[in-house]
């Protein structure tokens, strides 16, 4: 039997990346006539299993955000950004950034669904245009990270990454992110959507709308304050907090090299 000592950003790192390849499959889906087939207009169910998935996605992502932090304070920075907090290179950073987008801009979707239509055009509009490129930035990565897909010639104890049932899963996610890929450029490449397509995916939307979670957000909150209402102000005090500290760590890091 085979022994396997798991970190925890190893971890967080895979659990992001399955739950982020189900929100881009469920995303996909609901940004128009034009990508509704892929889920075959069903956009209750796209909509319903985005919104549950979104939930670990932002747990995860504050785990990671802890984590980092932590190992920060802890000086194992290995002189490294300190605001990198997805990794420890540059594309952590890019994550990192991304991900708070994604976060931000799907909680002014989920509130002004029913009120602010500018608010609303404007992160749906950085919502989608944000998967593409995180999608093409994807790809990038795992050209990087080719080696990821190698098959071992032999397992190694304590090393997943060699486990052949590992390589599989990896794969598998893979597969995801390509096929996310292929059905952008079918659907922006392909032709306009019928009238059928259209109606289909109107009919699809109202089913959401009756039957979803989309309702939650028009929820009267009797004056207690909902949990969308309470959550952005503090999600925005933790921010700034979070890059305070990040930016005093990385000028006492600058500070401590160049009096070294």
């Amino acid at each position: 039997m085979v022994t396997v000592k798991l970190q925890l950003e190893f971890v967080v790192h895979w659990l992001l990346t399955v739950v982020f390849a189900v929100l881009t499959i469920s995303g996909l889906a609901m940004i128009g006539a034009r990508y509704g087939w892929l889920l075959n207009y069903d956009i209750a169910t796209a909509d319903f299993v985005h919104r549950v998935i979104a939930v670990p996605y932002i747990l995860l992502a504050f785990l990671a955000l802890g984590q980092e932090l932590a190992r920060v304070l802890k000086d194992d920075s290995q002189r490294d950004l300190g605001w990198g907090i997805f990794g420890r290179q540059e594309y952590g950073l890019f994550t990192l950034l991304t991900t708070l987008l994604f976060i931000v801009t799907g909680i002014i979707l989920w509130k002004s669904h029913h009120g602010n239509k500018a608010a609303l055009a404007f992160a749906m509009f950085v919502h989608e245009k944000l998967t593409y490129i995180v999608l093409a930035s994807l790809v990038w990565h795992m050209y990087q990270k080719a080696h990821a897909f190698v098959w071992p010639k032999q397992q190694t104890s304590g090393n997943l990454m060699t486990q052949q049932w590992f390589k599989v899963a990896i794969w598998f996610i893979a597969s995801a992110f390509f096929f996310a890929v292929a059905v952008i450029m079918i659907s922006v490449g392909g032709p306009d959507p019928s009238k059928q397509q259209v109606e289909a995916f109107m009919a699809g939307m109202m089913q959401a709308m009756k039957n979803s979670l989309m309702g939650i957000a028009a929820m009267d909150s009797g004056g207690q304050g909902g949990v969308v209402e309470m959550s952005v102000p503090l999600f925005t005090n933790l921010l700034v907090i979070a890059f305070v500290l990040a930016a005093y760590l990385v000028w006492r890091n600058a500070k401590s090299n160049g009096s070294s």
